[in-house]
């Protein structure tokens, strides 16, 4: 941390969290409900242990990391992604077409229009039963071969919208190298009427190229036998030497696990219509804008990054736990645990020096509701610190769920005075972030999808680490080299 402004920040927020735990403040005695909404989506902070001074000691501190300047930085194709040198511009799959971004001196819309041009026309295909395979009937089953990035955002989206996938097609999902898991998966589906989606974005995931060759074999050698892949990846190159004909791009200024915007997601395409796609695209879009220009005080991504710092760095709490009170939303957490874990959990900070501060959070969850008769008593009395965001669908308001979730939320943060039987008593504090969706739509998801990332960006600049590499995946994969046999479709 060699900013001297950004030391003083920090020293003065050291100092508001130590006067903040000799009072034992709780989130009733901060007599200020905050609520902000943008996008579809609203977000009640009351319930955090903070004062509007610590939030203002927050955003002086984001100031001091120029967090303004790296947004624009982020979203204009700047090189964010120092270590592996070139930007990270997963805002360009949802920017408008007429817009110029530009990578290494050329505008990437144009390919960025085109790719979306092929999604449209694969789902539009795959919809009207006019992509046949090589029997001569129409797909009616999709799976999606693909691990990480490449499975779980499309795997969160296809649940998310389940109202309103189309239901004369069926969805699945392929990802690991689970001995018996793609024969579990195809065993009652037909190889006539089967396409599968290959994403992979350099096309040597070890697990993908295994479940590859297996959907190979189920297929067989047959006239028109290329109409059951697509091959999704930013090495078209690799995907062609191995017998693959249709091919989406994507590029390697789009991390794996900020692929959800781009063909990465076909089969969410092919299950919503290209519409709902390009609405879902819109919402994305429209956060993107919100975090470029609202001010810190009213902006999502930048709030619940800042209390999130506030609340591992000053509070010592390290566990972030998710709980949706929607089952459409069990996905979310996955997901969004991927796109954390994998992005901030980083030691080495932006000058390859060990940071000596805390970074990402540990985050968990799952179903609210079942949480109750699983690991809430420990959030009730138990002894590790915990923060959360729980979230409801506003759609549910009168629903027993929400109602749940509402008695959650006042037990963890008010805490239970049992003084006459002290084996009752629940002391609360707990920080939580309530999130209502407004509605589950593709354009909510959307949204929501960008809020976490934008989160996500904006701790990393505060914690001046790269959100962007993932060098202890990589020595991992060295760990286990193994050569990849070259598959042929014919």
């Amino acid at each position: 941390m060699n900013n001297q402004n950004k030391q003083a920040r920090w020293a003065e927020l050291d100092t508001l969290s130590s006067a903040m735990r000799s009072t034992q403040a709780t989130p009733s005695k901060l007599n200020e409900a905050m609520s902000v909404s943008a996008c579809n989506l609203t977000i009640d902070f009351s319930r955090q242990l903070m004062t509007p001074e610590c939030l203002a000691a927050l955003s002086k501190l984001a100031d001091a990391c120029k967090l303004k300047s790296k947004i624009n930085d982020l979203l204009s194709g700047a090189m964010v992604n120092t270590s592996e040198k070139r930007p990270a511009l997963h805002t360009a799959l949802r920017a408008p077409s007429s817009d110029a971004i530009y990578v290494d001196g050329q505008n990437v819309m144009p390919e960025v229009t085109e790719a979306r041009c092929e999604i449209e026309r694969i789902s539009s295909l795959v919809r009207d039963s006019k992509w046949l395979g090589y029997s001569g009937m129409p797909v009616t089953d999709i799976v999606n071969i693909g691990i990480g990035g490449s499975d779980l955002g499309p795997r969160f989206c296809i649940q998310a919208l389940r109202d309103q996938v189309s239901t004369h097609l069926n969805y699945h999902f392929v990802s690991d190298v689970d001995p018996l898991g793609f024969e579990h998966t195809v065993r009652c589906l037909n190889p006539e009427t089967t396409l599968f989606i290959i994403s992979s974005k350099s096309f040597t995931t070890t697990e993908t190229l295994y479940n590859a060759k297996k959907a190979l074999a189920w297929i067989g050698h047959h006239d028109n036998a290329k109409q059951h892949f697509i091959a999704v990846t930013a090495n078209p190159s690799k995907a062609g030497a191995l017998g693959f004909d249709t091919i989406i791009p994507i590029w390697d200024w789009v991390g794996g696990r900020y692929s959800f915007c781009s063909a990465i997601n076909l089969i969410s395409a092919i299950a919503l219509g290209y519409d709902a796609f390009e609405s879902m695209l819109s919402g994305a879009r429209q956060m993107d804008k919100h975090f470029q220009t609202q001010n810190f005080s009213s902006n999502l991504p930048v709030l619940l990054a800042l209390l999130g710092v506030w609340n591992i760095n000053f509070l010592s709490i390290h566990n972030h736990l998710m709980l949706a009170y929607a089952a459409q939303l069990e996905q979310l957490v996955p997901y969004v645990q991927q796109l954390d874990m994998e992005s901030n959990g980083k030691s080495i900070d932006q000058q390859g020096k060990a940071v000596n501060h805390a970074t990402g959070p540990i985050v968990w969850g799952g179903l609210g509701n079942q949480a109750q008769h699983s690991y809430y008593q420990l959030l009730c009395q138990g002894t590790h610190k915990v923060a959360a965001d729980i979230i409801t669908l506003k759609a549910y308001d009168e629903q027993i769920i929400n109602n749940m979730a509402s008695a959650k939320v006042r037990v963890l943060s008010n805490g239970v005075n049992a003084q006459e039987n002290p084996a009752h008593f629940i002391p609360g504090h707990m920080p939580i972030n309530q999130i209502e969706l407004k509605d589950c739509t593709p354009f909510t998801i959307g949204a929501l999808v960008a809020m976490y990332e934008h989160k996500i960006f904006t701790q990393s600049v505060i914690w001046g680490i790269n959100p962007f590499d993932q060098p202890g995946i990589e020595s991992a994969k060295q760990q286990f080299k193994t050569k990849a046999e070259v598959f042929e479709l014919s």
